[in-house]
């Protein structure tokens, strides 16, 4: 099985890419909804709110994604303090999750499996990959898309503030893809790259896949 990592800056176009590698045939495996499945347990809300105020939470009991945001992404000391606990809640129950997707698709003799999680190299999955694709996108185009979701430019900011720098992303991928025209023109380099996926082997040795 070949495991291809998926990063790039915040609103880059990851998700767009690994959505379509899927329609092409890949199994993804999307860390950003695993993780949002294990942020509403309602043990890790209890926690959330006990924390943070019951502001993190809304009439149905699930976390207010934009409000515990603005607790967490900040460059100051109580900001990295929030996204250290936030991290030690729902990082573990995560990690597993993905674990358990990668080793189901691989006894199921998936070819390719798409590894999208938001922070790649910094919690260390870009080991378990094969290659790595950087989606790469102008910051005009990036905040268009994030204020579809309704972050604005701060916010967006604030989120980079987290992650590596898009230029070192871009230093430590195997694949560079530019987003920076149309959809048809994002997905034929994608199509290119599959194609080439597809004519390796995929065939296990004993020093890949360093998932433990």
């Amino acid at each position: 099985m070949v495991i291809v990592g998926i990063v790039g800056a915040p609103a880059g176009g990851k998700s767009t890419v690994a959505r379509y590698l899927q329609g092409l045939g890949a199994t993804w495996v999307n860390a950003d909804l695993i993780a949002r499945e294990v942020l509403n347990q309602p043990q890790v809300v209890a926690k959330l709110v006990e924390r943070f105020g019951s502001e993190i939470a809304d009439a149905e009991g699930k976390v207010n994604r934009l409000r515990l945001a603005e607790v967490v992404f900040g460059d100051d000391d109580a900001s990295r303090d929030a996204l250290d606990y936030l991290e030690s809640l729902t990082h573990p129950p995560t990690r597993n999750e993905i674990l358990k997707q990668i080793r189901q698709s691989e006894a199921q003799g998936v070819h390719v499996l798409v590894l999208d999680v938001p922070l790649l190299f910094e919690s260390k999955w870009d080991r378990a990959c094969d290659e790595i694709w950087c989606v790469d996108s102008p910051w005009a185009h990036r905040l268009q898309r994030a204020e579809e979701r309704g972050w604005n430019a701060t916010q967006l900011s604030k989120r980079e503030t987290n992650q590596l720098s898009i230029e070192e992303k871009r230093r430590l991928s195997h694949r560079v893809l530019s987003n920076e025209g149309s959809l048809e023109d994002l997905f034929e380099q994608v199509r290119q790259l599959y194609a080439k996926l597809n004519d390796c082997s995929g065939e296990p040795t004993a020093d890949r896949h360093c998932l433990e």
